[in-house]
């Protein structure tokens, strides 16, 4: 078998006074966006550099802020670096850069690091805080970037936590991603009278039911791997707690832990049943990810249901835009297994830090975990805030709607496992290529 992977108005009202009014013209005249592409020095690197400035802010140096964003992520980001230049009359350079850790590295060896970056893993902001290159946000009582009664407002603690290293904050998640959803074919339920499963056992009925009906729960994208250790990952931290969660990711204890071993069986009932999944376990092993959506919510579906993030609702109405949200697809939360962990969410973020401690930059960092930022990045459709004060409404559809409200509803968040464990450990439990039933038997007695 095999097995696998695993964020007072009037506060608000205050800090915009303090550190966004200052340079805010009265009417600030529209920005004017330039692309240029560059060669990062002492690298083979290519990045594109996009500078938006309105005519009056061309002589302030603009704020830098890189990251691995491109297209439509760009495209989307754009629209909040416009709105902050808008506001405050401070001019940005946005530089995209895909290979993101080599770029940025090589940069703080020259002396030369971005104001801003958006880093892709609360690994990587650890590394640089341990090392003292990024600013902590909470540092000096009354001249905090981000003081903690704005932090706490705009955000659950869940996400305060992800953004602190050592008990200090220094990132601020500003797109998130939930991948404890799963996803199914409402008229299947319908027709079977069948309802939202919210426990493992309540899954495990739905299953049954569906067999009994002649159809088949389940497609799986196992050829990319990684969709296997995103179910391990809902299921350990489900079986076993965010806490002993966070130990396995360490190393801290074995892959032979009991609790590892539950979850292994746990993700059996799934998978150690060929009538579960479409094509049964070789199907399972030879679908790719997207390939496994259009099993599901493709014209000819072969399976009901579909578990992985909240992306796939973008990928399945892109592919097939004849669905209709909340009628040809949906999707409920990961289903709780142990009462006593509730329903934590597993999923991803993006974490912007500071290198350089300017006025602009505490501007820029400030503005970013502002509502009113995250209303005009919510509004593109593009991403879903994790950013508690964020209106519902602004989100384009329904499924947005519903994945914003369980990332900031959640009172555990963690952060993808197999993004975080050292490769082996990561690749270990994604490799799909062998046989389900050997794959677990060999991932149990490894140490």
């Amino acid at each position: 078998m095999k097995a696998r992977k695993l964020f007072s108005a009037m506060a608000i009202l205050m800090i915009g006074a303090m550190i966004l009014g200052a340079c805010a013209p009265a009417t600030a005249p529209p920005a004017q966006t330039i692309v240029q592409t560059v060669v990062v020095a002492g690298t083979p690197q290519v990045q594109t550099v996009v500078v938006t400035a309105t005519p009056e802010a061309a002589k302030v140096k603009p704020v830098t802020v890189l990251s691995l964003w491109g297209g439509s992520e760009q495209e989307a980001f754009q629209k909040v670096l416009d709105g902050f230049t808008a506001k405050t009359g401070v001019p940005t350079q946005y530089e995209q850069a895909r290979d993101f850790l080599p770029v940025i590295r090589t940069r703080l060896a020259a002396g030369n690091p971005p104001d801003i970056a958006i880093v892709p893993r609360p690994g990587v902001m650890a590394e640089f805080a341990r090392a003292g290159d990024i600013v902590p946000l909470q540092g000096i009582v009354g001249q905090e970037v981000i003081p903690p009664e704005v932090a706490e407002a705009n955000y659950s603690k869940a996400w305060i936590d992800l953004g602190s290293v050592d008990g200090q904050l220094y990132g601020i998640a500003g797109k998130a991603n939930s991948k404890s959803v799963v996803w199914y074919r409402p008229s299947t339920f319908k027709e079977l009278g069948l309802k939202e499963p919210k426990t493992w056992a309540e899954l495990l009925a739905v299953m049954d039911a569906m067999k009994a009906a002649g159809k088949t729960p389940f497609a799986i994208g196992g050829k990319d791997g990684w969709t296997y250790t995103d179910w391990f990952e809902n299921i350990l931290v489900r079986v076993a707690g965010p806490d002993l969660y966070d130990q396995l990711v360490t190393h801290k204890i074995p892959w032979t832990h009991p609790k590892v071993k539950e979850t292994m069986e746990r993700f059996a009932d799934i998978v150690g049943d060929q009538k579960n999944m479409a094509g049964g376990a070789e199907g399972a092993n030879g679908t790719g990810f997207v390939d496994g959506i259009g099993l599901v919510f493709g014209p000819t579906p072969k399976a009901e249901m579909y578990y992985e993030g909240g992306f796939v609702g973008g990928i399945a109405l892109g592919n097939f835009p004849t669905l209709k949200p909340g009628v040809d697809l949906a999707f409920f939360p990961f289903p709780e297994i142990d009462p006593q962990f509730g329903s934590p969410v597993v999923g991803g973020g993006d974490l912007a830090v500071m290198f350089n401690d300017t006025p602009e930059a505490r501007q820029f960092m400030a503005y970013l975990a502002s509502k009113e930022a995250g209303e005009i990045w919510a509004a593109t459709g593009a991403i879903v805030s994790p950013n508690k004060t964020v209106d519902l409404k602004v989100y384009p559809n329904d499924l947005a709607r519903a994945e914003a409200a369980q990332l900031t509803g959640a009172t555990t968040f963690r952060f993808d496992a197999s993004d975080l464990m050292p490769r082996h450990w990561a690749a270990t439990i994604s490799s799909p290529r062998s046989k389900t039933s050997s794959r677990i038997r060999r991932t149990l007695t490894a140490g």
